[in-house]
């Protein structure tokens, strides 16, 4: 890019940029599928506000309206699980979060499979390649939101998404769902770019001889 004489940096950015003010616009993130409940009471919602909170121990964070049923749900049983979908799965995926557990029974709606997990009550469901069973370790209430800490106590894949000889989880495999917030667009992954801690070392390399 030609920089022109006599324009600051900030006055070059700005007209690069455009400000959108505080908002909660985040791309892409994980769209996923959270049980809460047991028995003929477990109910399954859509949520996208979720990410990873610690390594050690395994903690997920999720956030939902504190209106939401499933908010009652696991502040009664103190537990969760979080079941990754697959990208052809975005019409249950939606679905899910447009009606209340209150007023429909999802599963039976949708044809999702509630299966036993191996820690906690609450089920997985079948059909999602990847699961997550969670204990509530804190609630924190954030506005009109209520966020739990939930440490992850046992996870599942479908075996068809494991190299059967490397062992290693195949993403394509996977195929996982994200969802771009705000503007509400569902997308499926793109092509692999490379392998984390290697696609920097050439670059690092570099600079150190530099």
């Amino acid at each position: 890019m030609r920089v022109e004489v006599g324009i600051s940096t900030r006055a070059i950015a700005t007209r690069m940029k455009q400000q959108r003010g505080a908002s909660d616009v985040m791309f892409p993130i994980p769209a996923a599928l959270l049980v809460s409940g047991r028995g003929e009471h477990a109910n399954v919602m859509t949520i996208a506000w979720i990410g990873m909170m610690s390594s050690t121990p395994p903690t997920i964070g999720v956030s939902m309206i504190s209106s939401h049923y499933s908010v009652e749900l696991i502040n009664a049983t103190r537990e969760f699980t979080v079941n990754f979908p697959s990208a052809k799965q975005v019409e249950v995926v939606d679905y899910c979060g447009l009606v209340s557990g209150k007023k429909r029974n999802k599963f039976n709606d949708t044809g999702l499979t509630p299966i036993a997990g191996a820690k906690i009550a609450t089920p997985i469901i079948e059909e999602c390649p990847y699961n997550m069973e969670c204990v509530v370790t804190e609630t924190f209430e954030l506005g009109d939101f209520t966020m739990f800490l939930g440490e992850i106590v046992e996870t599942h894949i479908t075996t068809t998404c494991i190299d059967a000889e490397t062992g290693k989880i195949q993403v394509t495999q996977l195929d996982p769902l994200v969802y771009c917030a705000v503007i509400r667009e569902y997308w499926a992954l793109g092509a692999k770019l490379g392998n984390g801690f290697q696609a920097g070392r050439d670059l690092a390399n570099r600079l150190k001889m530099s």
